[in-house]
């Protein structure tokens, strides 16, 4: 019978998906969803059921990257036909969209991998209904304490998800404390995901950074080296179903110490699907940074040409880590896009916590503040830097900021740009691409 129910919500889903779509007022990322999902609730798991093996990822950041490592994995595989909620949909009504969408007229999915971006509070609602094969949680930090609360909450959220799934194999990251125990006292089989001790040190996790336990499973990066582009070069080592994993040159064009960790996740669930560690390697060198983390767009007038290389920031872990890479960078061009949409979360108290007083070891040429909250991001600096580049431009309307911007910049320039949620998708759009182009 829900089989025969589930070719009219599928059908109402697309139309309703169009109809957004056509008028301008969306993409059908998440009314479908939250429509079906509010008085269909059985349409999740009927279609969910269907897929032969499911990946959830969660946690705080990096969530997209490793789905869209994990993704570039599989795409190496012949026979693997990859689903994932690409738009960055990470709430129910999100997933659900992305499954109908993707389902045929009779509610079919013809796909052998579904790799979802769980977000976190999301993950104890449906743990049951989507049944894991493999949970990966990628770190816990404080963030957005006016939606989760505090860090202790968002922790427990996530293992009375993995709770719900006993048979799921767990990948966590190894270094943070949070993630390293959050298996402890339950059945699940759990991969730690760990740098080599020299590199995690820099990393600020809350409370002691934890160490791997000898002999553990898992995989540790050792050899890691950032690139002038802002490449990552590393090797792997560790072991997989107490099986020696070792690979000695990986690649990631995703910028930084924390973007490796990623990588782990995607190449660990890799082999826990059977596939090896060449073709892991081979797929994340297909593999381009998810919108808005490390993406390179591009504006041209005429002969001159500015390149805007955008990293998301949106709690003070990635706001410090992001300002940590850009030590190197000679002659910094930096926009700070800081806006306190529901998305982003609206308690900006969180730009006090992130360590803006790193740009005090850049080279920087000049800093532009827009958004919503540009002037409070202006505030910050003040107190911040020592020596500022001159007046710093403040513009809350992220157009007139991009036009600036370009004014500022000598063709070839590459201009940073660290925007929250949903100043990247404003920045974006205005640069021609859309939430659904990843």
């Amino acid at each position: 019978m829900n089989q025969l129910l589930l070719i009219p919500i599928v059908a109402f889903a697309k139309l309703l998906t169009l109809a957004l779509q056509v008028s301008g007022r969306g993409s059908g990322t998440a009314l479908p969803g939250y429509l079906v999902g509010r008085y269909f609730p059985f349409v999740l798991e009927a279609l969910v059921s269907q897929i032969p093996v499911v990946v959830a990822i969660t946690g705080t950041n990096g969530k997209t990257t490793s789905q869209t490592m994990l993704s570039a994995v599989l795409d190496q595989v012949p026979q693997a036909k990859v689903l994932r909620n690409k738009a960055g949909a990470n709430l129910s009504q999100g997933i659900l969209s992305e499954l109908l969408k993707q389902s045929n007229a009779v509610g079919r999915l013809d796909c052998t991998h579904a790799v979802l971006e769980v977000e976190e509070a999301t993950l104890p609602r449906i743990a049951r209904l989507i049944k894991p094969n493999i949970i990966a949680v990628t770190n816990l930090y404080r963030d957005q304490l006016d939606a989760y609360g505090e860090i202790d909450r968002t922790e427990k959220l996530i293992r009375d998800g993995i709770a719900q799934c006993p048979t799921a194999a767990v990948v966590v990251n190894g270094d943070d404390p949070r993630t390293a125990r959050l298996t402890q006292g339950l059945g699940n089989a759990t991969y730690f995901m760990s740098l080599a001790p020299e590199y995690a040190r820099f990393l600020p996790y809350e409370g002691q950074l934890n160490h791997r336990v000898p002999g553990s499973q898992g995989l540790e990066a050792t050899n890691i080296h950032i690139n002038e582009d802002l490449t990552t070069d590393f090797s792997i080592q560790g072991q997989i179903n107490h099986e020696t994993v070792h690979l000695p040159q990986a690649k990631t064009v995703s910028p930084g110490f924390f973007h490796v960790y990623n990588a782990l996740t995607a190449i660990a669930i890799a082999n826990l699907l059977g596939i090896d560690g060449a073709t892991a390697i081979a797929g994340l060198k297909t593999f381009k940074p998810a919108f808005g983390r490390g993406e390179i767009l591009t504006r041209q007038r005429g002969d001159k040409q500015v390149n805007y290389r955008l990293l998301l920031v949106k709690n003070p872990a990635s706001f410090s880590l992001s300002l940590e890479l850009l030590r190197n960078i000679p002659a910094l061009k930096l926009i700070l896009a800081i806006n306190d949409n529901t998305a982003d979360g609206k308690d900006v108290s969180w730009l006090w916590d992130s360590e803006l007083e790193r740009l005090n070891q850049t080279d920087i040429d000049w800093i532009l503040c827009t958004g919503i909250r540009a002037k409070d991001m202006a505030v910050r600096l003040k107190y911040a830097l020592d020596a500022p580049p001159g007046p710093i431009p403040t513009d809350e309307s992220i157009r007139q900021a991009i036009d600036l911007s370009f004014d500022k910049a000598n063709t070839g320039d590459t201009v940073f740009v660290l925007p929250t949620y949903t100043a990247m998708l404003e920045f974006r759009k205005l640069m021609g691409k859309t939430l659904d182009v990843v």
